[in-house]
């Protein structure tokens, strides 16, 4: 018979932290908080699926929502 695979999903947020100043540009600051979140998630088995932007200041994505799924292992 054949096994089906069962998947669980966490969404974690992510932004910044810090005060905003009109016109800063982020992503720098994205980038290493999403990579230092991927690496801790990927320790554990989870591998991100979706990452969309939440919110936008002044044309700027300030959050992100990160969607994560890992294989349920069988007993």
């Amino acid at each position: 018979m054949d096994e089906i695979n069962s998947y669980e999903y966490k969404t974690i947020s992510i932004s910044p932290e810090g005060i905003r100043i009109k016109g800063d540009d982020l992503s720098g600051k994205l980038a290493d908080l999403l990579n230092k979140r991927s690496n801790e998630f990927g320790k554990k088995k989870w591998r991100i699926i979706s990452i969309l932007p939440s919110l936008k200041s002044e044309g700027a994505v300030t959050k992100l929502l990160i969607t994560f799924e890992k294989l349920v292992e069988k007993l």
